[in-house]
């Protein structure tokens, strides 16, 4: 009675979500009943499916307001459903709640650099879960009408948006190791990554390099630099030959200004990197050695691998050592110790993760 009462509560308070959809993927126990007649009583158009690949099919044919999944279900688990979402137009800015059986920091921090938008450990009450989702989909709500009032923008055409924005842009290519901008420098452009890989370092005092961040095809960066309306922070360098496409940092900022779907979405990224760079410091100052090694293979192999086949790592030792934070001397003795216990294969310069669930197995536990 108690969970009914403070549904009506938010339904009162926030009458916006009558009919709103929810998808519920949970899993099938008959020890727990479903959550979605608590959802229906609270106002809701629920959908209560027990497989993930089952509920991106849903998505996919009728975008809904909002996604609550368990962790451990079938078909797709769900930072797999947490993934596709988040490379599918569509589905990028939908809400996203995981649901956890219990607390485990290794996947808390994998589902919110996805982007997850709130995570849940059981015991949990339902008015604690109705609260949650009143306040994303108000937020939700809140965006769209903003967008819808500035700049209307259907969020399911995101990507051609971006697409858009990014076309006919004057374009550069770059030589590996060319420098894009420097520490220091005044912004003029934000970027995006047309082909290529580049990277950001920054240099210390003693004139050694430590690797900021790492970014790919369809990758904005430079970004951060406008946001703060500051100098750049690191140097950017290509990592490969490289084409990118030049954004005037007036035509950023009016876009910035202009749709808030999109503003979100940079902060969003903004977000996912600050999060990134502070698991690594922190992984630098206390993780073992063989730790770091095995989370710098794991990030290049998350960052880079499109595929499901075994990922194969060209890079500089000196570039690896500053991406796992050691010296290139005990970088190089770690990879011999994964060599020989065939996690890794090493072919000149190229490094090839034959055992990538057992590297995941020492960079996250």
């Amino acid at each position: 009675m108690h969970q009914i009462a403070a549904a009506q509560q938010l339904r009162e308070r926030h009458c916006f979500i009558n009919m709103q959809s929810i998808l519920l993927i949970e899993k099938k126990d008959k020890k727990r009943s479903s959550l979605a007649p608590l959802l229906q009583t609270a106002g809701y158009g629920a959908e209560a499916v027990t497989d993930g690949a089952e509920g991106i099919q849903i998505m996919r044919k009728q975008t809904p307001d909002l996604v609550v999944c368990d962790m451990d279900v079938k078909g797709a688990d769900g930072l797999g459903v947490l993934h596709v979402m988040q490379q599918e137009g569509p589905l990028q800015l939908v809400p996203f709640i995981l649901l956890m059986d219990e607390w485990d920091p290794r996947r808390y921090r994998e589902a919110m650099q996805l982007g997850a938008d709130d995570v849940i450990v059981r015991p949990f009450s339902g008015a604690e879960l109705l609260q949650t989702i009143a306040v994303r989909l108000e937020k939700r709500h809140l965006l769209l009408q903003n967008a819808a009032a500035i700049d209307p923008v259907d969020e399911s055409d995101f990507r051609n948006v971006i697409r858009t924005f990014i076309t006919d842009r004057n374009t550069v290519r770059l030589a590996p190791h060319e420098v894009i901008y420097r520490e220091g420098e005044t912004p003029r452009y934000m970027f995006y990554i047309l082909s290529g890989k580049v990277k950001t370092v920054k240099t210390h005092e003693d004139g050694k390099d430590l690797l900021i961040s790492l970014y790919t095809k369809g990758d904005f960066f430079g970004y951060i630099a406008l946001l703060e309306e500051e100098r750049y922070k690191a140097t950017a360098l290509a990592m490969d030959e490289t084409e990118l496409a030049l954004i005037p940092r007036t035509d950023a900022e009016e876009m910035l200004s202009r749709v808030p779907l999109i503003f979100q979405k940079f902060v969003r990224m903004l977000a996912r990197n600050l999060t990134e760079k502070e698991n690594r410091l922190v992984g630098i100052a206390y993780d073992t050695l063989r730790k770091k090694v095995a989370s710098a293979l794991v990030h290049l192999r998350n960052k880079y691998h499109q595929g499901t086949g075994q990922y194969k790592v060209n890079i500089a030792r000196d570039e690896l050592a500053s991406l796992a934070g050691t010296a290139t001397e005990s970088l190089i003795r770690t990879l011999g110790e994964f060599k020989q216990e065939k996690l890794i294969a090493i072919k000149g310069p190229v490094i090839t993760l034959l055992e990538p669930g057992r590297l995941e197995g020492i960079a996250f536990h």
